[in-house]
């Protein structure tokens, strides 16, 4: 009789740890999947800016930039797929969810309903208003009315920007740089009285051309952050993954700053 209710005994605890043992194979499978998800190469797109992010002769990213991106996405343990894309491209990208992540700034109207923001900077960015060397400092933004305003094609500068150089009363005309090395040229060359350009561009274009940096004024200042598509599996994870992944390498002294050489 001892031995029966011994039995009965184990067979009723095997029975009753059964669900316990199903959950846990059902939390192993969904950790596996989510694991599948996490190994998909992360698609990042990198805006080319000479120096700190452009092709080498291998065709491959290079730049201040692109290494201290993937430093950080080699610290949150992830694997990317980093490539140089033009602005336009990585817009859309974002909205359809080709482009997973990109540091940037979200300026672009209507691109914040399509995007996640990490809470790190990643350094700067800065805006100024160019003038010629022999031209005096204007006052902004009534100094520069009536006056040639050379902006860079399809690059976007901040809202509050736009509508100071939309106001009808400063009565601006406007020329277009296809680049920032011919924006600078139209601007010595007299074919503009200011140019409105970011700090970044404008210095690696005074060092590709020897020149000595042009005279500005600083008109906007942004902090770029990592912009993740929120057509991304698990975004808002990844955010969190990036912001902690950013506080262990801050912790360890590393450099950060994308902006800055």
């Amino acid at each position: 009789m001892r031995l029966w209710a011994c039995l009965v005994t184990s067979l009723a605890l095997l029975i009753a740890d059964m669900p316990s043992l199903g959950a846990q194979e059902a939390a192993s499978q969904s950790a596996v999947s989510a694991e599948k998800v996490t190994r998909e190469p992360l698609q990042v797109g990198i805006m080319h800016f000479p120096g700190y992010s452009e092709v080498n002769a291998d065709g491959e990213a290079s730049g201040h930039t692109v290494t201290l991106i993937k430093k950080l996405m080699d610290e949150a343990g992830l694997p990317y797929e980093v490539r140089i894309l033009p602005a336009a491209r990585i817009w859309k990208g974002l909205e359809d969810g080709s482009v997973q992540v990109w540091p940037g700034i979200v300026n672009k109207p209507g691109l914040e309903a399509y995007t996640l923001l990490t809470q790190r900077p990643l350094g700067v960015v800065g805006i100024n208003l160019y003038y010629p060397p022999d031209s005096p400092a204007p006052q902004w933004p009534q100094g520069i009315k009536g006056k040639r305003v050379i902006l860079i094609t399809n690059y976007t500068y901040t809202a509050q920007l736009m509508r100071t150089l939309d106001d009808p009363a400063l009565a601006l005309t406007f020329h277009s740089g296809s680049s920032h090395i011919g924006a600078v040229r139209m601007l010595l060359r007299g074919r503009g009285d200011y140019l409105l350009d970011y700090r970044a561009q404008v210095e690696a274009v005074t060092k590709q051309l020897n020149i000595e940096m042009l005279p500005h004024l600083t008109v906007a200042e942004q902090s770029m952050r990592l912009v993740v598509s929120r057509r991304t599996p698990g975004a808002a994870e990844l955010v969190q993954q990036f912001d902690l992944a950013y506080d262990r390498l801050q912790a360890r002294g590393e450099e950060l700053d994308i902006t800055r050489q």
